[in-house]
């Protein structure tokens, strides 16, 4: 291999990242492999390099008090053999990073500047949809002509009749691959982080249509959060839930004494 990937890859990331308000990349101490770590105010990215599991790694996390990085959330995962790995195949992988930081949505959460609370989600499921269709690219022309039919996307529709068969499928034929473990990251990512409507889509439309098998092989790896939810919502398969009654709201008078 006549090119380091390490140093492409962190230079690609550090072009877009600097621009973003983030430090210079600088050397990580990680047992797991060779890193380096973008810091802002109060978020950090780090790429990480594991040579022995062969993989590439694109992480976040929130800064403590004493400017310290917390516990590290993958954002995506990528299998690379430095002994056969192609430039291309390196090109594929910063590009694939690059669209991560650099996606509307993940630069507004950074520029927020402040952990996230389950009342303060803003990835919506529009970002979500583009994020599957990195995955899965044939997603692609199924927007497309979505849009052109419905003059825009019905997000629950859509994720139920072309993701999760997809998503089911892919499941299957990845399992233990780093392929897979991107989906899972991604899964847990977004019902962390998205909004109410992300977090129906990913465990209502998508995860309680796909097969049982499917089912058990994502809950060994997403979240303890969203591995928790589905526990709950795999239940309601087949059930008709009605939906709450809109409370009356009170009518408030104002009345000026003259």
């Amino acid at each position: 291999m006549d090119f380091n990937a390490f140093e492409i890859v962190k230079d690609k990331l550090a072009e877009v990242l600097t621009a973003q308000g983030f430090s210079e990349p600088t050397p990580l101490e990680d047992e797991k492999g060779k890193a380096v770590i973008f810091v802002t105010e109060d978020v950090a990215y780090s790429l990480l390099y594991n040579q022995k599991g062969k993989q590439f790694f694109l992480r976040s996390t929130s800064l403590n008090a004493d400017k310290k990085p917390g516990d590290w959330r993958n954002l995506s995962t990528w299998l690379f053999d430095e002994a056969d790995g192609t430039r291309a195949d390196i090109e594929s992988i910063a590009n694939d990073f690059l669209e991560v930081v650099s996606g509307p949505k993940r630069v507004e959460l950074v520029q927020q500047k402040k952990k996230k609370t389950k009342d303060d989600r803003s990835i919506d499921p529009l970002f979500f949809i583009n994020r599957l269709a990195n995955i899965f690219p044939e997603l692609k022309e199924d927007i497309r002509n979505e849009r052109i039919t419905y003059g825009q996307i019905r997000f629950a529709t859509f994720a139920k009749e072309k993701v999760a068969p997809l998503c089911d499928a892919f499941v299957i034929k990845y399992n233990g691959s780093s392929l897979f473990d991107k989906l899972c990251d991604l899964f847990s990512d977004m019902y962390e982080n998205g909004d109410m409507d992300v977090r129906s889509i990913l465990t209502i439309s998508i995860l309680n249509a796909v097969s049982n098998e499917a089912i058990e092989k994502v809950s060994e790896k997403v979240s303890e959060e969203l591995k928790t939810e589905l526990k709950y919502t795999r239940k309601l398969i087949g059930k008709n839930i009605k939906p709450e009654k809109k409370k009356k709201e009170k009518k408030v008078v104002d009345r000026l004494d003259k």
